[in-house]
């Protein structure tokens, strides 16, 4: 329970007790419906901070202090051993508490995938997300599934969302 709803219950019990003072010793029946109107702002600056927070979990806002943090721990995670390119980042707030980060890592074909999602994960934590989702496609798989013909890898390169640059340390939209 926050301190402000805490004092905004307090604030309107004193409110009750005084305005019923107020009617017993002066018979200042008004004091009642001005209580109620006090009592009703209270509740509903109470509930603004809780209706932003719910509003921007439903949207999977990103907060703007994290973005800058994601940018970081991607640059960090492309600077990882045997680590190719780093794509497809994804970061969203599901709640108040839970920041989710996901991003694709593009690895050479001697590269330790558990070694990399470890480490890429420990930097994703490390930055503060909470959930973290890391898929490593390997050199050679990219190879072998290319050499079949146009596949999924190619639509979804067509369609790739970004390409993460740790030299130009942007976004870039394809």
């Amino acid at each position: 329970v926050s301190t402000q709803s805490t004092g905004a219950d307090t604030l309107g019990s004193v409110g009750v007790i005084l305005s019923s003072l107020f009617i017993e010793y002066f018979g200042w029946y008004r004091s009642d419906p001005i209580c109620s109107m006090v009592i009703a702002v209270l509740i509903f600056l109470s509930v603004i901070p809780l209706l932003k927070d719910s509003v921007l979990s439903l949207l999977q806002r990103v907060p703007h202090e994290k973005e800058g943090s994601f940018f970081d721990a991607l640059h960090r995670i492309s600077r990882v051993e045997n680590v190719v390119n780093v794509y497809d980042p994804h970061l969203w707030q599901y709640s108040s508490s839970v920041l989710v980060a996901t991003v694709r890592l593009y690895v050479n074909g001697r590269a330790n995938e558990q070694r990399i999602i470890s480490q890429a994960k420990d930097i994703l934590i490390e930055h503060g997300f909470t959930e973290c989702n890391i898929q490593v496609d390997k050199e050679l798989f990219r190879k072998a599934i290319k050499s079949y013909g146009p596949s999924l890898l190619d639509s979804a390169e067509k369609y790739n969302l970004g390409v993460y640059s740790g030299n130009d340390n942007i976004l870039r939209i394809n």
